[in-house]
């Protein structure tokens, strides 16, 4: 099969889509040196399941590269699929862990010197990534029954669809990046307790609810950005650690009340029950995407040996809802601080 990048604009995702059909590449005719950027992504791609779509900024205007992703992957049958929009990259995967198409994408973008470099790395990473572990044993009982397990592995992928695009499979890297990361307590909790929403939210989009498989595609991003960002905070060395550390627990604690069972979970399943539902879920998606974009800068910002600058505050979302007001103030008492959260806007 084959590999894909691509960008929205009027008619891009069509023109895409369209063209990934009989290729594994797509690269838009607004992009400089389109022909022979196609060509070295064809090579790099070969007889793979990746799809890459390339696209200028222009497509920006239209739509993010996670929603283009999320297009693509509704309409093609690749494995994995690379998106670019200028020189913003995204990935994700059917057969991959969750969120490590795009941590390679991320790294890609983070370590090349240009966009060509950064997208063939992608590709390589996800072709590294996706080489099957050996079996051990041979035919007998013991054989089959991994064999077994494998093909049913495989059905329920199949089965989940595009709906949880990257969400699903084993978590191969998971104990070597937390590690890695050394993650100050409570933010090591904030990252376990989104990782395990982002599963959660799969499985509601498994069942065809478009928003919560961005949902957790999107959470699984989050939780693998901030190990991320700690990881290079620590290479960096320096006293950024600290202040940090105190920016992305409270981002995070009121993210994870936002993304709770008890409510964006509950009010998509659930959205008779709840009053302005839509509303709601605009708030807290707006919030998921806010906080997203923030940690690429802030990684991006560490890479440059910038001082961080944390633009992004969830003190509206918490002020606006009187449950989630009450929520931190749970937290907070449990974490032995007495003191009334902030309610500013």
């Amino acid at each position: 099969m084959d590999a894909l990048i691509f960008a929205a604009a009027d008619g891009y995702i069509d023109d895409a889509s369209e063209a990934l059909q009989t290729s594994p590449v797509y690269v838009s005719a607004e992009v400089g040196g389109a022909s022979a950027l196609r060509d070295e992504l064809l090579a790099q791609v070969g007889d793979d399941s990746i799809g890459v779509a390339v696209f200028s900024d222009n497509a920006a205007l239209e739509a993010s590269g996670t929603e283009i992703l999320g297009r693509l992957a509704e309409t093609t049958t690749y494995d994995t699929i690379i998106v670019a929009v200028g020189d913003d990259l995204v990935a994700g995967s059917r057969v991959l862990d969750a969120g490590e198409a795009m941590q390679i994408a991320n790294e890609a973008e983070a370590g090349a010197d240009d966009l060509d470099a950064a997208l063939t790395e992608t590709v390589q990473g996800v072709q590294v990534a996706a080489e099957p572990a050996p079996l051990v044993g041979d035919g007998d009982a013991g054989g089959g029954g991994i064999g077994l397990g494998l093909v049913i592995g495989a059905a329920v992928l199949v089965a989940a669809g595009a709906t949880v695009f990257g969400v699903l499979g084993a978590r191969r890297r998971r104990a070597r990046r937390a590690r890695d990361a050394r993650l100050p307590e409570p933010i090591g909790r904030h990252v376990a307790a989104l990782r395990s929403l982002a599963r959660e939210y799969a499985q509601v989009g498994a069942g065809g609810d478009a928003v919560a498989a961005r949902t957790a595609n999107d959470t699984m991003r989050i939780a693998e950005n901030v190990e991320e960002l700690f990881i290079r905070l620590d290479r960096a060395g320096g006293s950024q650690r600290g202040a940090a550390a105190i920016e992305v627990d409270d981002t995070l604690r009121k993210l994870t009340a936002a993304l709770d069972r008890d409510y964006l979970l509950d009010i998509l399943t659930h959205p008779h029950l709840w009053d302005d539902p839509e509303e709601r879920v605009r708030e807290v998606r707006d919030a998921v995407v806010a906080v997203s974009d923030d940690l690429v800068r802030n990684i991006k910002q560490v890479n440059a040996r910038r001082g961080l600058h944390f633009q992004v505050s969830l003190d509206g979302l918490i002020g606006g809802r009187k449950e989630l007001q009450e929520w931190d103030r749970a937290f907070q008492r449990a974490s032995g601080d007495d003191e009334e959260p902030h309610q500013g806007g």
